[in-house]
């Protein structure tokens, strides 16, 4: 960053932060993303092929509750997030040993992706409080709007080598090492990460943040714009849960999508999601926020039934590429309109208690997609899936008209990609220390 001394602790602390968030990057694209498609190689059902992607991230979600507590009778971020990293690194070994043997228990696979996401989720509030501190304010908007773009560039290669892999042993003796070669690079690069948390230097205390029970959001829902917000989120988690996993399965067993297909769909989405934000950026500021939310909120209801009705390959792109825009769309409006309505001082207790509730409705959705799909799944079957998930999601849409906050200015919102999904574009975390908060109102 210019304006800055070449070897300045400042400096020193950018350029770390920067390569732990490309090495991160690069085990998103090669990791997580293909638990799902690893327990299908493994021969598991299409149910568990879904669930793997939509139930160890509650597991996480519970376990970050606890981290800001714990973070801070450990007094070093840097400290706690390196054994988080450690903790994520050491979740692949059970999955490369069991590609190398070519078996592994279900339960070890949803037990292993319960302690990535445990790891995950457990880092990143801690994380997003530990740069705040640690970056001066007037540098982090044009500072994180650069990683940021670094470690999508990251993220996509990652995702084109991993399909490259996949497609080359595709069908042969040697699939399930393809996924053993992921999952190794995916250790390496997180392991890799380890020595840049060591360079960024600790803030001089950790800051005081106002608790905000979990109850909050229902007993203040006619009198907390945040609170009727967070509840149309969660019915719309809850209903898009409910198919969304099992786009996996249904690709994969229906219509016997090759790798390299696959792979290239899923970066499609999320090319799609990431070089639409500043468009819908720019439209947010035109319109405000609350006419974004609804575009998204419409565009997520509908993008899962025309998968039913298309096996051809550029039609494919083209559903991927809209619901990419669309997550996005929906994505940056909430995160804009959550972050406008919640106090900054409840923000890190308000944001965690939130990530548990939408783990918790991620969670309780692909469970009831899972019973409605059945053990012996068809085409008929995933129909019916589809369906209701799609109507589930017009009932929540019915909750937007009590949503009446809106942003006072709309601001440029840098994320954090947590994983990648199909037809979800990723899952993100947003980072609200890259907020820049100068001119906004104060009311």
């Amino acid at each position: 960053m210019r304006g800055f001394r070449k070897h300045s602790p400042l400096r020193q602390d950018l350029v770390a932060c920067t390569g732990d968030g490309m090495t991160y990057s690069f085990m998103v694209g090669m990791g997580e993303t293909y638990f799902a498609l690893f327990a299908l190689a493994l021969g598991s059902s299409d149910k568990i092929g879904g669930l793997i992607a939509s139930l160890p991230p509650l597991v996480g979600a519970t376990a970050q509750l606890f981290a800001p507590v714990l973070a801070a009778r450990v007094k070093s971020p840097s400290r706690w997030i390196q054994g988080c990293a450690i903790l994520q690194v050491a979740s692949f070994i059970p999955m490369i040993v069991g590609a190398f043997v070519g078996a592994l228990p279900m339960w070890v696979l949803f037990l292993v992706a319960g302690v990535y996401w445990t790891a995950a989720l457990g880092a990143a509030g801690v994380w997003n409080t530990w740069i705040g501190l640690c970056f001066p304010a007037p540098i982090r908007p044009r500072y994180f709007g650069i990683r940021s773009r670094l470690c999508q560039a990251v993220l996509l290669a990652a995702l084109v080598i991993a399909g490259v892999i996949l497609q080359q042993t595709h069908g042969t003796r040697w699939e399930l090492m393809g996924f053993a070669a992921l999952f190794v690079m995916a250790a390496c690069a997180r392991g890799a990460s380890i020595p840049y948390l060591r360079r960024q230097r600790d803030p001089a205390a950790w800051p005081e943040h106002r608790p905000v029970p979990l109850w909050h959001f229902m007993t203040k829902f006619w009198h907390r714009a945040d609170a009727r917000l967070v509840t149309l989120m969660l019915a719309m988690q809850v209903a898009v849960q409910m198919g969304q996993p099992f786009l996996n399965p249904f690709l994969v067993k229906q219509l016997e999508v090759s790798p390299m297909l696959y792979l290239g769909l899923i970066a499609t989405g999320f090319a799609a999601k990431s070089a639409a934000l500043p468009l819908l950026g720019a439209y947010a500021k035109r319109h405000g926020a609350r006419s974004l939310l609804a575009l998204g909120a419409l565009g997520t209801a509908v993008m899962i039934l025309p998968w039913l009705f298309t096996e051809w390959v550029p039609g494919m792109f083209a559903i991927q590429a809209v619901s990419g825009v669309a997550q996005g769309a929906w994505e940056l409006a909430t995160f804009l309109l959550l972050l406008e309505t919640i106090p900054s001082e409840e923000r890190t207790s308000a944001l965690s208690g939130f990530y548990f509730l939408n783990a918790l409705a991620m969670a309780g959705g692909s469970l009831v997609g899972a019973a409605i799909l059945g053990n012996a799944p068809t085409r008929e079957s995933y129909a019916l899936v589809f369906g209701v998930s799609t109507g589930v999601r017009f009932l929540a849409l019915l909750v937007l008209p009590f949503v009446h906050a809106e942003v006072l200015r709309a601001i440029p919102l840098i994320s954090s990609t947590l994983a990648v999904r199909l037809n979800a574009g990723s899952i993100e975390s947003p980072i609200p220390d890259s907020i820049d908060d100068r001119g906004r109102s104060k009311e």
